[in-house]
C-alpha cells in the first residue's frame, strides 16, 4: 500500500511539474518582446488570408492564386542566405526597427488601394514582391534574436518554444476574426488591422535589451567567405543537413495546403469566406495544442523523435482531408494537419536554435533554415496552384500528403545515426548526463 501511495505521488509530482510555468517567463525580456510579435503575427496572418480570398474572388483562377503566393515569397529564396551572414554583423535591434516600418507602410498601401478600389492582381504582386523582401530580413533577425534575450543559454528552449506558441495562438485567432472581417466588411479592413498590428512589436524592439555578440574582425572580412562557411557547416553537419532535407520537404509538399483551402472550401465543400475562416480556425487550433505541448515540455532533448513521428502523421492526415467532402470530418483532420505541421517545423526551429554552439554561425545557419521556409514555399505555391488547375485540388492535396509520408520515413529511417553526434553536444550543454547517455 505504501508502495502504490510513493508511486501516485511521484506520478502527480510529474504531472505537476509539467504543467509547471517555464522559468523563462519570468524575465520581462522575453515576455515584452515575444508579445510584441505574435501581435504583429496576428495582421500578418489575417492579410495572408485576406489576399488569397481576394485573388480568387477578382480573378477565379487557382493558378493565379499560386502565382501571387509565389510572388510573395520567391525573395526569401534569392536574398535570405545572404541576410544571414549581415545579420551576424548588424544591430539586431535596428533591422527589426526597419522591417516593422516597411511593413507598416506596405500594409497601409494595401488599406488605401483597396478602401479607392483601385487593387487589382498587378498591385497585389508587387506589394506582395515587396513584402517578400522585408519578411527574408524581418522571420530570421526574430529568430536570432531570441537566444540572445536570454541570461541562461538553458532557458532559449523555452524561450523559442514560447515564441513558436504565441505565433501558433495569433495563427489561431486571425483566420477566425479575418474570415468574420472578410465575410462583413471587405478586405480593407484585414489590411488595416495589419498596419496598426506592427505598433506594439516596435514597441517592444525599442525597451527589450538585446545581448551583443563580440565576433572576430577576420570573419567580417570576406561577405562571401562567411557565407561558404554557412552552407559548409549546414551541409557536413549530419543532422542539420537531414532536419533541412526534411523541412524543405514539409513545406514544399505539406505547407503550401494553406494555399489551397479556400479553393478546397469552394470546389469540394461548396462553401464561403466563414467557411474557408472555421477551416483554417481549426488548423490554428491545432497549431495552439502542438505550440503548447513544446511550451510545456520540459526536457529539451528529443525533439528529433517528435519531428519524425509529426511529419508521419502528417502526411497521413493530409491523404485523409484530400480524400474527405464532409465538413465536420475534414475540420477534425485540418485540426491534425496544423498540428502535426506546426509541431515538425516548430520543433526543427527548436532543434536547430539548440545546438548551435557557435553564436557567430547563428544568423547564416538560421537564414539558411528560412530560406528552406520562405525560398520553397513559393515553388510550392507554384507548382500546386498549377496542380489544382490540372488534375483538381483534392488530388494535389494526396499528391503532398503521399510525399511528406514517404519522406518522414525515410527521416525516422536516420535518427539512430543523427542520436549518436547530437548526444554528445547535449552532455556537453549539460542538458543530458553520461550516465542518461550511456
Amino acid at each position: 500500500m505504501r508502495k502504490l501511495n510513493q508511486k501516485t505521488h511521484i506520478k502527480g509530482q510529474k504531472l505537476l511539474d509539467f504543467f509547471q510555468m517555464p522559468p523563462v517567463l519570468k524575465s520581462p525580456n522575453v515576455c515584452c518582446f515575444v508579445l510584441g510579435e505574435s501581435v504583429s503575427f496576428f495582421g500578418s496572418w489575417m492579410t495572408q488570408i485576406a489576399l488569397i480570398w481576394m485573388v480568387y474572388q477578382l480573378t477565379d483562377s487557382s493558378m493565379l492564386v499560386g502565382v501571387v503566393g509565389f510572388t510573395n515569397q520567391f525573395m526569401g529564396l534569392i536574398i535570405t542566405p545572404l541576410v544571414g551572414v549581415l545579420l551576424d554583423r548588424w544591430n539586431l535591434r535596428y533591422v527589426l526597427i526597419t522591417t516593422q516600418l516597411a511593413s507598416i507602410l506596405l500594409s497601409t498601401a494595401l488599406t488605401f488601394l483597396t478602401f479607392n478600389g483601385y487593387i487589382n492582381v498587378i498591385w497585389i504582386i508587387i506589394i506582395g514582391t515587396l513584402q517578400g523582401t522585408v519578411k527574408a530580413f524581418d522571420l530570421p533577425a526574430r529568430l536570432v534574436t531570441i537566444p540572445r534575450l536570454v541570461d541562461n543559454k538553458a532557458d532559449a528552449y523555452s524561450a523559442i518554444a514560447i515564441h513558436s506558441f504565441l505565433i501558433n495562438t495569433a495563427k489561431f485567432v486571425s483566420p477566425m476574426i479575418g474570415g468574420l472581417l472578410l465575410a462583413k466588411f471587405g478586405a480593407a479592413l484585414c489590411f488595416l488591422v495589419d498596419s496598426i498590428s506592427y505598433l506594439p512589436f516596435l514597441s517592444a524592439i525599442l525597451t527589450t535589451q538585446i545581448k551583443s555578440v563580440t565576433s572576430n574582425s577576420n570573419e567580417k572580412s570576406n561577405v562571401w567567405q562567411n557565407l561558404k562557411e554557412g552552407f559548409n557547416y549546414t551541409y557536413t553537419f549530419i543532422p542539420v543537413k537531414y532536419i533541412l532535407m526534411l523541412q524543405i520537404l514539409i513545406c514544399f509538399m505539406a505547407m503550401t495546403h494553406v494555399n489551397l483551402i479556400p479553393i478546397f472550401v469552394k470546389e469540394v465543400l461548396n462553401g464561403n469566406a466563414e467557411t474557408m475562416g472555421i477551416l483554417m480556425t481549426a488548423s490554428a487550433l491545432g497549431s495552439i495544442v502542438s505550440g503548447l505541448y513544446l511550451v510545456l515540455k520540459k526536457k529539451a532533448t528529443g525533439l528529433e523523435k517528435i519531428i519524425a513521428v509529426s511529419t508521419i502523421i502528417l502526411g497521413l492526415s493530409l491523404i485523409l482531408f484530400s480524400r474527405s467532402s464532409n465538413l465536420e470530418i475534414c475540420l477534425l483532420l485540418i485540426f491534425l494537419v496544423g498540428m502535426t505541421n506546426t509541431l515538425a517545423l516548430a520543433a526543427i526551429s527548436n532543434f536547430i536554435q539548440l545546438i548551435l554552439v557557435d553564436e557567430n554561425k547563428r544568423g547564416r545557419v538560421t537564414s539558411i533554415f528560412t530560406t528552406g521556409f520562405l525560398g520553397i514555399l513559393p515553388f510550392g505555391n507554384l507548382f500546386f496552384g498549377g496542380l489544382a488547375s490540372k488534375f483538381g485540388v483534392d488530388n494535389a492535396l494526396l499528391f503532398g500528403g503521399i510525399s511528406c509520408f514517404v519522406g518522414a520515413c525515410f527521416f525516422a529511417m536516420k535518427l539512430p545515426e543523427m542520436e549518436k553526434i547530437v548526444f554528445p553536444v547535449y552532455i556537453k550543454m549539460g542538458l543530458i548526463t553520461q550516465q542518461n547517455h550511456n
